[in-house]
């Protein structure tokens, strides 16, 4: 289509200006449109960060409630770790034990005048099971040869150079330790004067009695137990296996997320929801969410024969102290938790059965909020509903714009035609008037 050019010559008016102001009045249901749609998405980006919040509550919620966080569990430790380091590897006998490192394992060894092959050849290293080819051409040097040993993983040795008494030599290592780690090398006219050191097994004692291992890391010395052998230690240091029971750290700390969770939820639900004489939330009142709101800050409180009660406060999650006698904190007023390590510590310690039977039981204060939780973010959960019924009107008010869009398009281009068919009406009228002019000027002279 041709574009329509409006310059006002005939009529001596501003048409494109005339244009622009009758098509801002048109534009304004769009513009209203458009604002519809912004805060419709505000309003679904706030209730998916609410959702998000609720997910994260409810996954250290079903955290907090898993029997398996209670398993009975063991922790060893050791006195010097410059000795060993030691780590659980099934259930162990409880106790101390004492350990003495005699000695630590260490690999055969093997070094070797070396001189540089006229030809090529092979280095053959053979051991206790396994017998390694390793080529070598016309020329290659002693660092060569070392680099080309340690740089292939497969073979069962490394290698490095030395020199004695102004004579280089090559040696090598096994990448095994122990006693059977032993091997030789040989290649005519390369290798010659063998000079070995023989691996040795590691020696511990633990509580006197000998162990042995081909490796400096021993599973057997202590039943369930791995001693990673650090040095020689013939003093003797304690290594200590725990009684079985609930780890209290670990638990601790899925407690802590829980907390930290339930506030972050309650903090964004405030937030999103709030109403003042100045400013509001994205979802400012909103009733919905303002009871789930009133509905989290409840869900801790138990209800049996008619009273209330705060199971959690003995485990050290409670909504906190009084910051004085008569005044509460500020936290404690919105409903926020507080967590006490040290109280959960003590009731896992004194009876862990108790505090198992508060976190897990079905029908408790955390499987009943994490059920509510699930009806808001489930599949067919309030939120999700809410989420999808949002996201479907954005996108309906976005079809509704494109097709205004077309709308105005067309009209914009009518009243430029309309002005167009104005301006070159007034300019024939311009025209004839001239003419007409003319005539009557020219019949008055004549």
């Amino acid at each position: 289509m041709a574009t329509i050019n409006l310059t006002g010559l005939a009529t001596g008016l501003d048409t494109s200006a005339l244009i622009d102001q009758l098509m801002a009045i048109e534009r304004q249901p769009r513009t209203r449109l458009a604002t519809q749609q912004a805060d419709q998405q505000a309003s679904k980006s706030a209730l998916q960060a609410v959702s998000d919040a609720l997910k994260k509550l409810q996954t250290a919620g079903q955290a907090l409630s898993d029997p398996t966080i209670f398993g009975n569990k063991q922790a060893v430790s050791i006195g010097n770790a410059g000795t060993a380091t030691a780590t659980m590897l099934s259930g162990a006998p409880t106790g101390g034990y004492t350990l003495q490192v005699e000695r630590l394992a260490r690999s055969s060894q093997a070094s070797y005048a070396y001189t540089v092959p006229t030809a090529d050849g092979t280095v053959a290293v053979a051991g206790a099971g396994f017998n390694d080819a390793i080529a070598v051409t016309a020329g290659t040097s002693a660092s060569d040869l070392v680099a080309r040993i340690n740089g292939d993983p497969s073979l069962h040795v490394v290698a490095s150079v030395t020199t004695v008494d102004g004579a280089e030599r090559i040696s090598f290592a096994s990448r095994a330790t122990g006693a059977a780690s032993g091997f030789t090398a040989s290649a005519s006219g390369v290798l010659a004067d063998e000079v070995t050191k023989a691996g040795q097994d590691a020696l511990v004692r633990i509580d006197g009695e000998e162990h042995t291992s081909a490796t400096n890391v021993v599973d057997d010395a202590i039943p369930g137990v791995r001693l990673a052998l650090r040095g020689v230690d013939t003093v003797g240091t304690t290594v200590t296996v725990t009684a079985p029971g609930a780890d209290t750290a670990a638990v601790g700390k899925i407690a802590k997320d829980f907390v930290d969770a339930y506030n972050s939820a309650l903090d964004l639900l405030r937030t999103t929801t709030a109403v003042t004489a100045t400013s509001s939330g994205q979802l400012g009142g909103d009733q919905g969410l303002v009871s789930l709101q009133a509905q989290l800050r409840s869900a801790l409180v138990s209800m049996s024969g008619g009273a209330a009660s705060l199971p959690l406060e003995a485990l050290g999650i409670s909504t906190g102290k009084a910051s004085g006698t008569a005044t509460y904190s500020a936290d404690a007023v919105q409903g926020k938790l507080t967590f006490d390590a040290d109280a959960l510590t003590a009731a896992l310690t004194t009876d862990p059965a108790a505090v198992r039977s508060v976190l897990t039981q079905s029908g408790g204060v955390i499987k009943s909020l994490v059920t509510t939780l699930a009806s808001y973010t489930g599949a067919d959960g309030t939120l999700t509903s809410r989420i999808s019924l949002t996201g479907q009107d954005i996108t309906d008010i976005g079809k509704r714009m494109d097709d205004f869009d077309v709308r105005l398009t067309a009209r914009e281009t009518a009243l430029k035609a309309q002005f167009a068919s104005l301006e070159a009406t007034i300019s024939k009228w311009h025209d004839q008037s001239s003419w007409l002019t003319g005539q009557i000027a020219a019949l008055q002279s004549s």
